[in-house]
């Protein structure tokens, strides 16, 4: 019996800009997909192309074997999991809960912990990348929880993504996800400011672009945003109010390991 025979039946909360097309991605790979999503539209491609729409989290994992998560923010991973007719009122013993959205590590311990007294095994794994990226199922998937049960899904994982780590215990694929999150705010400013020290001193900033192709300074940021700015295209892909929230949670991170960092003070009021 092999990995996608295991788990049967998917259900997915969250039809946003990267939930969508990661839902697409499994329905299109065969498995029996049930959705939900506080606004039905968001679900209706999904629904036209079979998969089924289910009026709450609750009656959702009680027609799932594994329920996957891609919501806003910690508060709403809190609410759909945890939450009155949310995922773990209606699971049973067995399931597993995969929560793809970025939230603090602490909540994810802490959703985890709740889900273990229900029975529910649950891995945090959040993605890096973008809907276009995710439409071709080649995000970073990062995870964290029990090894077993991330081998279990791992199948699942290779529909969505092309490069997926086991970070380790549970709240290390949140906590990974946002470290990665801390490079690329940083290398985006660093971008930023470069482009515009260039034009400002006499040098079209595609001569930037170009040199930092090469060697030590070559960044993927750089490469796929640096056009847009000089465009000025602004057009969000992973939206500012994001970014702060993913900046902001690795300050909590700080206290916890006894790091002291400029962080903070940069980010603050």
């Amino acid at each position: 019996m092999n990995h996608k025979e295991k788990m049967q039946r998917i259900g997915f909360i969250g039809l946003g800009l990267m939930g969508n097309p990661m839902a697409l991605r499994l329905l299109e790979a065969g498995y029996p997909l049930r959705i939900w999503n506080r606004t039905r539209g968001k679900g209706r491609d999904l629904i036209e192309r079979g998969a089924v729409w289910k009026e709450t989290p609750k009656e959702l994992a009680a027609d799932s074997d594994v329920v996957i998560t891609m919501v806003t923010d910690s508060e709403a991973s809190e609410k759909v999991s945890c939450g009155e007719d949310g995922v773990l009122s209606g699971a049973s013993s067995g399931l597993i809960l995969i929560d793809m959205s970025s939230i603090e590590p602490a909540v994810s311990r802490s959703i985890a912990q709740r889900a273990e007294e229900r029975g529910v095994t649950m891995l945090d794994a959040p993605v890096t990348g973008n809907p276009a990226v995710a439409a071709q199922g080649k995000l970073g998937i990062m995870v964290g929880g029990s090894k077993s049960a991330f081998k279990r899904c791992l199948a699942v994982f290779e529909k969505m993504g092309v490069k997926i780590v086991y970070a380790g215990e549970s709240g290390s694929g949140t906590t990974l996800k946002l470290l990665n999150n801390l490079i690329l705010g940083v290398v985006i400013m660093a971008c930023g400011e470069a482009i515009v020290l260039a034009s400002k001193s006499g040098i079209h900033p595609e001569k930037l672009i170009e040199i930092t192709s090469v060697g030590g300074a070559r960044t993927g940021a750089m490469e796929t945003r640096g056009p847009r700015m000089i465009q000025r295209d602004f057009t969000p892909h992973f939206s500012t109010n994001n970014m702060y929230k993913d900046l902001t949670n690795v300050i909590t991170l700080l206290p916890d390991v006894a790091i002291v960092d400029d962080v903070d003070h940069k980010l603050s009021p």
